[in-house]
């Protein structure tokens, strides 16, 4: 735990709830982007039975850090708790925020389909809405005639989103800057969160606040969540786009490896349907992205970012040696610019290549390569855990093999050094049980040790093996 925390977990733990509420207050006074502080101030308050109170600090808590995992048990302690007590103008001063304006701004091409949705959603949300749009031949711009908050610019298509985009930000008054997609749609119960989020993050003096909403993507029956985009950041700060596509947020000093730019996940949710297979392959995105970002590495090929962004295209074709190629480029130039922070899941992505050719070794490396970089990478560690259970696979498969060759070469040895008559016998028959054990046959395992028990009566080492099968398979059993 962050040492600033530990004060008042220590006053919780010693039950001083009320010493602990008076050091939360203060400490979230001081740092009040920090989510463990809002925390820590909402368990004081629960311990004091304030449970009302509580759930509002929660809800903050969780907006500032919406990965956190706390909340389902928080919310199993709140039923304890009365919710009744009125919320003290204390609390309501410091869960308080400027009123700040906010624009929506988007790009739009052909959007029929669903910029409809995208529009009723954002609009009670914001400000004004800017659209861009680059050419429409469909209904796009007669739906959006119905829409009179909605300000729709013209530019022509030059092969490059980061010029549509820069365009908009010309065209937005408002303060803060909220970007989305035409099939993407705000969460309808986060209306008023985007205005939130602005209000909170203009405290934010030290460096500029980059905020990630949840993209939520449904992807046939699945719905695959991350916060990997910057959709939300103040107009003043200097901030323009790069890129002809994967555009990304830069300043005119740095470009993209922008050192005074945080980005920071943030508890608003926007829903996205774009990468349904059939609606990807109508638009042919891969043919265009991959184009693109050939015109880019070109264009900067000094820029590790781009030949990243062209490996993770390729992979999407068949050509994964490009992929390859591209990724290499990528770490090479990487590790020259120390705010790039790809590099680990490049190793990764290379990885994966490597394991649909059945290179395992080479996989092993760049998940390794990944672990070095940050030690706890979830996806690496899974990944390698794969391996080692195919290989563990392939080992019992072998050794399957040469218990079966073990029992028949005894029709066919001729040496001059006698074999254990044993193998024959009993040995190889025990192996094989083992084997099929690890492989979670235990019926069969069973059926071949009662036959040596039959047949071997006097072998204690059966009888063991038979005894902690039954206390596997009930734990097992137990389990379910």
């Amino acid at each position: 735990m962050d040492p600033r925390h530990n004060h008042i977990s220590d006053l919780i733990l010693k039950q001083l709830h009320h010493s602990a509420e008076l050091a939360a207050k203060k400490h979230v006074q001081e740092f009040p982007l920090d989510g463990q502080g809002w925390l820590l101030l909402g368990e004081s308050l629960m311990k004091q039975g304030k449970g009302r109170t509580a759930q509002l600090l929660f809800n903050r808590a969780l907006f500032l850090d919406p990965k956190g995992q706390w909340m389902p048990f928080m919310r199993e302690e709140l039923q304890k708790v009365p919710c009744n007590e009125m919320v003290s103008k204390e609390i309501q001063l410091l869960l308080s925020t400027p009123k700040v304006t906010v624009s929506a701004a988007l790009i739009v091409k052909d959007e029929e389909r669903s910029i409809e949705r995208c529009i009723q959603s954002i609009l009670n949300a914001v400000d004004e809405v800017i659209v861009i749009d680059s050419g429409s031949t469909d209904q796009t711009l007669s739906i959006l005639q119905k829409y009179p908050q909605v300000q729709v610019y013209h530019l022509q298509w030059n092969d490059n989103f980061a010029e549509l985009r820069n365009e908009a930000l010309s065209h937005v008054r408002s303060e803060w800057v909220f970007w989305l997609d035409a099939d993407e749609w705000l969460h309808e119960e986060d209306q008023e969160l985007i205005r939130l989020a602005a209000g909170i993050y203009s405290s934010m003096k030290t460096y500029v606040p980059a905020l990630q909403p949840a993209i939520m993507n449904y992807v046939g029956n699945k719905c695959l969540s991350e916060y990997s985009v910057p959709r939300l950041f103040q107009t003043n700060k200097g901030i323009h786009f790069s890129g002809r596509i994967h555009e990304q947020i830069a300043t005119e000093k740095e470009g993209i490896f922008t050192s005074n730019i945080i980005h920071k996940p943030v508890g608003i949710r926007l829903h996205h349907d774009g990468y349904e297979p059939e609606i990807k392959s109508k638009k042919n995105k891969i043919a265009r992205n991959i184009e693109l970002l050939r015109k880019m590495t070109k264009e900067e090929p000094s820029n590790p970012g781009w030949w990243y962004f062209l490996g993770r295209e390729t992979m999407n074709t068949n050509d994964k040696q490009a992929s390859l190629f591209y990724f290499t480029k990528a770490i090479e130039l990487g590790q020259m610019n120390s705010h790039f922070g790809r590099i680990a899941e490049i190793h990764v992505l290379m990885g994966k290549i490597y394991t649909t050719q059945d290179n395992l070794e080479a996989a092993e490396k760049c998940y390794s390569q990944a672990l070095s970089i940050h030690p706890d990478y979830p996806d690496a560690h899974f990944l390698l855990a794969n391996i080692a259970v195919s290989k563990a696979q392939k080992l019992l498969e072998g050794a399957y093999s040469h218990v079966n060759k073990a029992t028949t070469g005894f029709h066919s040895y001729r040496g001059t050094i006698a074999p254990d008559q044993d193998i024959y016998l009993w040995r190889s028959e025990l192996l094989r049980s083992d084997i099929l054990v690890l492989n979670g046959h235990f019926g069969e395992a069973v059926t071949i040790l009662q036959a040596l028990k039959e047949k071997f009566p006097n072998l204690e080492v059966v009888e063991r093996k038979l005894t902690f099968i039954n206390e596997q398979v009930q734990l097992v059993s137990n389990k379910s």
